[in-house]
């Protein structure tokens, strides 16, 4: 419940539309108490044959009574969704900026798939907290009330027999939602599980329908999805199990009070009218259990979700944002890195130790070692996606600690063997690098990298109108990475770092590929990280990175390296 209470407390409700939902919650729990009572003292008065004039009052008030009911609930309904589509705002920006301080880095550890089914669905699950769990709670404690309140005052034994039987009500709903919480965590579990295996076949299928293991990846996805699906069975028949539940109470009390009403009449403390109406107030009165069992079943659920979301927020930040970002210094200026020590992810061990080095203006510098050592943390540093422990990088005398990442990453560019590009024309994937380009400067990037052999056209007969298909899937590999360098150069950065940029390409169009970009690079510096040493040559510095430590690779260890 605590939990519940700080999502709704961080959502910043408008306390005015909160307080009309109660009131108007209020207002239509008053209307169905009486519309169910005096159509019941109705009736017995009109059996007892009292005549028109005697009834005319109540049957006024009925009919306006029956007349508002629905349009009071329509009204409640109205004003408790307005708040918490309101509060999904505040959410998905809470969540956007929480998310965007982690990522890459303090997220690594978070399967794709499982993340983008968080960052979806469970902020949609958040709006339930005023809809389906806030509102039933509300009818059920106001409706269950004023019922009580009502019968007591003609007959105390039947209130008692009502507020025992809301109680028993409510204690079903709370031990059905205690093992809700169970199923439900083994249903998102499953449903994770189903989530995350699926995104990986997809990402993955050429890789294994080349190592000809689909099939097996596929009668995973389909295991888990079995699993899940016995999981949600579960969670069925526990929703099923507690309406019947719910159903045996409010029969067993209505039950009840209609014996205590019937002994009262027969005693003649209440009249057959007044019987009539004070069973019918309990109907009304036990008619919200119902909507407190359906949210007895989802407020497990919801719970996960801000637990999950939760996580999230709980994860260590990977770079803290000064609070007086320096500015990135005018002019050209070296790349100094002085007794660096950085962890792969926060809170990690260092996988680089004590490292320092420095890089001129203009010099091209390969930086070699086997996977693991550290040489993409060393690229994370360098963007800012990353904090070292202790040491760190300047540029000059400023330090990039010192700086915004956004404004370090105006600077240092980076190419890596996965460019990201979305579905859109090639116009659209280049302006991402620079969003003021012109025609003119885009076509320019694409000569300097030697993309012009992208003749395809649109309505203006350019290059620039090529539709490029999702993640880049229309064109080959080499292209990729060509119009991510492109993207990377129109930045026009200080700083170019290569990291593995011809991983999953063949030795010749590797050659080309990197060729293109130190030819394209003109004097930024470039900073090459690969695990082939060929990729090497005519640099200004090579060096090898292991156990932390950079140390300059001689004549002789290249050649062995090459052999």
């Amino acid at each position: 419940m605590r939990l519940i209470a700080r999502w709704m407390a961080r959502s910043s409700p408008s306390w005015s539309a909160v307080v009309g939902a109660v009131g108007l919650s209020m207002l239509a729990a008053a209307a169905s108490i009486t519309l169910l009572g005096g159509s019941g003292l109705l009736v017995g008065k009109a059996a007892q044959g009292g005549g028109l004039a005697s009834l005319g009052g109540l049957l006024v008030l009925i009919e306006v009574v029956a007349f508002l009911r629905a349009p009071l609930r329509f009204k409640e309904r109205l004003v408790a969704h307005r708040v918490a589509l309101d509060s999904m705002v505040t959410w998905r920006s809470w969540l956007f900026d929480v998310v965007a301080a982690r990522v890459p880095g303090s997220l690594s550890g978070l399967a794709s798939g499982d993340l983008l089914d968080r960052s979806i669905e469970d902020i949609d699950a958040l709006q339930d907290l005023y809809v389906r769990l806030a509102l039933p709670v509300l009818n059920t404690v106001v409706t269950g009330a004023m019922g009580i309140a009502i019968i007591s005052v003609f007959t105390p034994h039947t209130g008692l027999a009502l507020a025992l039987g809301l109680i028993a009500g409510c204690t079903v709903t709370l031990m059905v939602a205690t093992a809700a919480a169970a199923a439900t965590r083994s249903s998102e579990g499953a449903r994770s599980d189903v989530a995350v295996k699926s995104t990986d076949l997809l990402l993955g299928m050429t890789d294994l329908t080349m190592a000809g293991t689909a099939l097996g990846a596929l009668d995973a996805v389909e295991a888990a999805e079995r699993v899940r699906a016995r999981s949600s069975r579960r969670l069925a028949d526990l929703r099923a199990a507690g309406t019947a539940a719910v159903a045996l109470v409010s029969g067993a009390t209505l039950l009840a009070a209609l014996l205590i009403a019937a002994a009262a009449c027969h005693r003649g403390a209440l009249t057959p009218a007044e019987t009539a109406g004070a069973v019918l107030v309990v109907v009304a009165s036990l008619e919200p259990l119902l909507g407190l069992m359906a949210a007895a079943i989802r407020a497990p659920e919801v719970a996960l979700s801000a637990q999950r979301l939760e996580s999230l927020e709980a994860a260590p930040l990977a770079t803290h944002e000064p609070s007086n970002p320096a500015p990135w210094p005018d002019g050209p200026q070296d790349l100094l890195i002085h007794d660096l020590w950085a962890p792969a992810t926060p809170g990690g061990p260092a996988v680089i130790q004590g490292l320092s080095l420095s890089i001129p203006v203009g010099h091209r510098v390969a930086i070699l070692g086997a996977s693991g050592a550290g040489k993409s943390t060393l690229c994370r540093v360098l963007l800012r996606f990353l904090d070292p422990t202790s040491g760190g990088v300047s540029i000059g005398d400023s330090s990039l600690e010192s700086m915004a990442g956004d404004e370090v990453r105006r600077h240092v560019t980076l190419l890596d063997q996965h460019p990201m590009l979305f579905g859109g024309s090639l116009r659209d994937a280049l302006r991402l690098g620079a969003p003021d380009a012109t025609d003119d400067e885009l076509l320019e990037v694409l000569r300097r990298c030697q993309l012009t052999a992208l003749t395809g056209v649109g309505v203006n007969g350019s290059p620039l109108d090529l539709m490029i298909g999702e993640d880049g899937a229309t064109l080959s590999g080499g292209q990729q990475r060509r119009v991510g360098l492109a993207r990377a150069l129109l930045r026009r950065p200080d700083v170019l770092l290569l990291d593995e940029p011809t991983a999953g390409l063949s030795a010749l169009q590797g050659s080309e590929i990197l060729a293109t970009c130190l030819d394209a690079a003109r004097e930024s510096t470039v900073i090459l990280v690969t695990h082939d040493v060929d990729h090497a040559a005519g640099f200004d510095q090579i060096l090898w990175l292991e156990e932390g430590r950079l140390t300059p690779l001689s004549k002789e260890r290249i050649a062995q390296l090459r052999r």
